[in-house]
């Protein structure tokens, strides 16, 4: 039955019909897969360039680690000085269970209770000597992970850390052959990239003197983002490169910077280098410097005297970047910078 209004009254208009919304549906997917793709950056993979990790790049460190451990099958080789993560002890101790030979060097002030996890792996506590401050993994004799994370809670999910990941069977060797205190060096290619790779302690000084000399190669520009700097022939080479009209700049852990590094700090300051400290309550734990947009250091060894002639560490080059890895350092940097005092 039609219903009929009296003269003058307009009847109402029916009900528009709602359009679904496509347009956020589309925008809600394409953030989501966004966040995933940057919390899940990917594991490095066979003949390419090593790729990087950082939690400020709204990468999850932990889950790529975690990731790449629970995939492997045939073998597992850690150095770690900190070792206390939950779910890195369960993917360890799964492995372990599961059959998958397990090797783990760590050092007993920064692992205290992995006998208690990881029963029934080749465990060997490292207790002489200086410091155990690798951190390295290898699986399946072919992935490699190095950089300045411990495998701690903190470390993997807040603290600044630069990671890097690569599969190169030569690089997994090398690493596998030195043990902790053992010194070493190796020059390959990965992926088409040079890459070196310096094991500490180093009492005849290379790895000293290759930095030193790379510090002098630079030409336009060197940004260093480091935990600890006290060493003088290096903080000598950054103040004869601003000298020289290389643009410089250096950031330190604020913890670091009031304490330990605070005398270089003023070294640098009255030599007119820029220098900023962190900001936040989280560790600035990197140990990089990044030279022309082409070569970047990085690795375990902090700025100091006892990394290189005392500990036990790594540093690794790679050399003329590719187009990803500059921008990937580019927004590092700019996390970095963007957190400074």
């Amino acid at each position: 039955m039609v219903k009929k209004f009296p003269p003058g009254i307009t009847p109402p208009l029916p009900p528009k019909r709602r359009k679904f919304p496509w347009v956020l549906l589309l925008f809600v997917l394409a953030w989501s897969w966004f966040v995933w793709r940057s919390l899940t950056p990917g594991l490095p993979k066979p003949l390419e360039a090593p790729k990087l990790y950082s939690n400020q790049c709204q990468q999850d460190i932990r889950a790529t680690l975690l990731s790449a451990i629970q995939g492997a099958s045939r073998s597992i080789y850690l150095v770690m000085f900190g070792l206390s993560d939950r779910p890195i002890l369960g993917a360890l101790s799964k492995k372990i269970g599961d059959d998958v030979p397990t090797t783990i060097y760590y050092d007993t002030k920064g692992s205290p209770k992995v006998f208690r996890y990881l029963q029934g792996g080749e465990l060997h506590p490292v207790t002489e000597g200086s410091l155990m401050h690798q951190k390295i993994l290898v699986l399946d004799d072919e992935t490699v992970f190095v950089g300045s994370a411990n495998m701690t809670s903190a470390s993997l999910r807040m603290h600044d850390n630069l990671v890097i990941g690569l599969v190169n069977k030569q690089v997994a060797q090398f690493l596998k052959e030195h043990k902790p205190y053992d010194s070493g060096y190796l020059k390959t290619r990965v992926g088409g990239q040079e890459v070196e790779i310096w094991l500490l302690p180093d009492p005849r000084g290379h790895a000293l003197s290759e930095l030193r000399k790379t510090i002098r190669s630079a030409r336009k520009s060197i940004r260093i983002a480091l935990f600890t700097f006290t060493h003088p022939g290096l903080v000598e080479e950054v103040i004869e490169a601003h000298k020289r009209g290389v643009k410089v700049a250096v950031i330190v852990d604020m913890h670091s910077g009031l304490g330990a590094s605070s005398t270089v700090i003023e070294q640098l300051r009255a030599a007119g280098v820029p220098v900023w400290l962190s900001g936040g309550t989280q560790l600035l734990h990197h140990k990089f410097i990044y030279i022309d947009d082409q070569t970047l250091i990085t690795g375990s060894a902090n700025w100091t005297k006892a990394a290189f002639y005392k500990n036990s560490d790594i540093i690794i080059a790679l050399h003329h970047l590719n187009a990803d890895q500059k921008k990937f350092m580019k927004n590092l940097w700019r996390a970095i910078e963007s957190s400074v005092q």
